[in-house]
């Protein structure tokens, strides 16, 4: 595979192909810097503002502890943490349900920047902003042409769900740049030192989330059923053995885990129902729909055009397979409704991918016209004509998934179903604060609270955790698998129970979310001794910096899709004790 830049079709005029002149290249691609700046100040504007939402909390916390002790330890010798309720760890209390990759990465933006918000953010941002350059560069060399290149990088930075993966301390950047590699990697597999690339980032890819082994698993059997790819096959099962020896061995210890988040499909018609809406959800947030219309025209209006290049048949190929892949698995390990909550995150490289395929029709559709070109990503990029949710903007606006066979997601204003509000709410919140119940119990406690105060809450504990370092009580009670092994490890009393609690976060609105009720911790705290003072009330806002857009919380409490905003108080209660 030729180096970017060696396909003269690449540039015009000829004079300025000179790849040995660094200046010559970057002038050449002087859109992309243009692309590579604005996403910068997208992903790196205000980064560290706002406070982390519980997902993120889990990495941040157990990244810290890595530091601590160079694995994800569950208990940091003062607090134990585990939303899960014990279910992820082994008898070592050591996390092992949960990939490992994106908790070392924190841990090495907390060594270098310190222990924050916007070191726990930092490296996902800049991989978000290294998927685009490579998304650029798929696209350059399939097909030659700078333009379909660009056009790819704007679907990617216009669009409001790849910024808000990108802006989270989670694994969702990740598993973009790495299925991008794998891509990459795969349609340039004819020699050892390609087929080593492959099975590093096919390994790490697993490493990032588990379903990134069903494309390595599919790119397999594309090598085996299309004879285009029969080159790819001798490097691609050369790579196979390095890739079973060390994934297979963490999906044993981890199947728990695994199988915990999971729930198979039971029927055809269930594996149907499921598959129709995973592909709801990736109309939702991508060009999917406008993306099949493309390869219709192409069908019906270009039979007589140019056929497609072999670089671009490939990668068109390749793409496919990886988006089969990705929606068949979730369609099998997730129910309906579980994936109208979660919506893309488990497969967020869907995100990228979709855009470079989309990025390659528009460049074959146009021909080159700009009259035709330049409209096209007027359509995909600003306005979401390219998705579902316009051409059903009549549909039920507040389903429940658990009723439904199938459910979209529809604004609350009918315009939005049209144009993507969210992208000036999202430029907007890069200057504004949105500190939500979490960030208004930090602040609070912060002022109040002693260095070594015990402190109670029932949901999202991670992030108040993190940002306070206040050591928590009942973490873990007689009904939870990790009870016996945290006992025989010796952890502290107030681990167990509420005795001396100082500070009590209770968040009605998940009352019974650890399965006791705030009247049952009251009267154990009343029954031990405790005199129970309500000290404020905050109102209830969910989550600081939810990743799906479809449940994301703007600055100013505005919400683009239906939300319960009627949310029960959450309470800040101080226990004051007979014996202090």
């Amino acid at each position: 595979m030729q180096p970017l830049g060696h396909d003269n079709r690449l540039f015009r005029p000829q004079a300025d192909v000179k790849l040995s002149r660094p200046f010559a290249q970057l002038r050449t691609h002087w859109p992309l810097i243009i692309v590579g700046a604005v996403s910068a100040a997208l992903l790196f504007t205000n980064l560290g503002s706002g406070y982390l939402w519980a997902d993120e909390g889990d990495t941040a916390v157990l990244a810290r502890n890595i530091a601590k002790f160079g694995f994800p330890r569950a208990w940091d010798g003062t607090t134990f943490m585990d939303s899960d309720f014990g279910a992820r760890e082994n008898s070592d209390l050591v996390m092992v349900s949960s990939p490992w990759l994106q908790y070392y990465v924190t841990a090495a933006s907390f060594a270098l920047f310190g222990q924050n918000t916007f070191a726990a953010r930092l490296p996902f941002a800049l991989i978000g902003c290294l998927t685009i350059l490579l998304a650029y560069r798929l696209v350059c060399i399939a097909t030659g042409d700078r333009r379909a290149a660009l056009c790819a990088t704007i679907l990617m930075i216009g669009s409001v769900q790849f910024l808000l993966f990108c802006r989270q301390s989670r694994y969702y950047a990740i598993e973009m740049l790495l299925t991008c590699l794998l891509i990459d990697g795969f349609l340039q597999l004819r020699s050892m030192g390609r087929a080593l690339i492959f099975t590093v980032v096919a390994i790490l890819l697993f490493h990032a989330h588990p379903i990134g082994i069903v494309p390595v698993i599919a790119l397999g059997l594309l090598t085996l059923l299309d004879r285009d790819f029969s080159a790819h096959r001798r490097w691609y099962w050369l790579s196979v053995p390095a890739i079973l020896a060390l994934t297979t061995p963490w999906f044993l210890l981890a199947r728990a885990g695994y199988t915990e988040n999971a729930s198979l499909v039971s029927s055809a018609r269930d594996f149907v129902l499921r598959l129709i809406q995973y592909l709801i959800e990736c109309a939702s947030v991508t060009p999917l729909i406008g993306v099949v219309v493309l390869v219709l025209l192409m069908s019906i209006f270009q039979r007589g055009a140019q056929p497609l290049q072999e670089r671009e048949r490939s990668l068109l190929v390749t793409i496919a397979t990886v988006i089969a892949s990705l929606v068949v698995a979730m369609a099998v390990t997730q129910r309906s409704a579980a994936l109208w909550v979660t919506g893309i995150r488990y497969a967020s490289a869907i995100i990228p991918i979709v855009a470079v395929l989309a990025g390659l029709l528009i460049s074959r559709v146009s021909r080159g016209k700009l009259s035709i070109l330049l409209p096209l990503i007027g359509i995909f990029a600003f306005t979401k004509f390219a998705q579902i949710t316009p051409w059903f903007f009549w549909a039920d606006k507040s389903p429940d998934p658990e009723k439904k066979l199938v459910a979209l997601h529809v604004p609350i204003n009918t315009i939005d179903a049209f144009l993507p509000r969210e992208n000036l709410l999202f430029a907007r919140d890069l200057f504004q604060k949105n500190v939500g119940t979490v960030g208004q119990s930090v602040e609070f406690l912060r002022q109040h609270a002693a260095p070594d105060d015990l402190v109670i809450t029932n949901y999202e504990s991670e992030p108040l955790y993190f940002h306070t370092n206040l050591r928590q009580g009942m973490k873990i009670t007689i009904q939870d698998p990790i009870y016996d092994a945290a006992r025989r490890y010796g952890l502290p009393e107030y681990i167990f129970g509420v005795d001396h609690a100082r500070w009590v976060v209770w968040r009605f609105n998940w009352d019974d979310y650890l399965g006791i009720h705030w009247p049952e911790v009251a009267d154990h705290l009343l029954a031990e001794g405790g005199h129970i003072t309500n000290v404020t009330e905050l109102k209830e806002t969910g989550w600081e910096n939810r990743e799906n857009i479809h449940f994301h919380r703007f600055s100013k409490d505005v919400y683009l899709f239906p939300q319960d905003t009627k949310l029960a108080a959450a309470i800040i209660f101080r226990v004051d004790w007979t014996s202090q």
